[in-house]
């Protein structure tokens, strides 16, 4: 199952001790918890450890298959990739005019 970015999406904490603390993804890209904005996904899991952690892998995007932001981050990622021959390919005998 792929998971994509969605605005209003949970994000569950995955240590089970700040499952709990439920945060939004907002439609501007930060992160709310407890009704405070924050940013990036990093200092949202910051106020929830309370200390410095790395937010991608923090929190799961989807409980049930256990992915993290972080993975849902790659797969966007690898899915936008381009492969670089094929522009190269583009370009061949153009020519840039002045």
């Amino acid at each position: 199952m792929q998971v994509i970015y969605t605005p209003g999406m949970s994000l569950i904490p995955k240590r089970k001790k700040y499952s709990h603390r439920v945060a939004t993804l907002l439609a501007d890209g930060r992160v709310e918890v407890d009704g405070q904005p924050f940013e990036t996904a990093r200092e949202a899991a910051i106020a929830i450890y309370g200390k410095k952690t790395g937010g991608w892998w923090f929190f799961l995007a989807d409980p049930t298959s256990g992915r993290t932001l972080r993975d849902v981050r790659r797969d966007y990622i690898e899915a936008m990739a381009v492969d670089s021959d094929d522009d190269d390919q583009d370009d061949d005998g153009d020519v840039d005019e002045a």
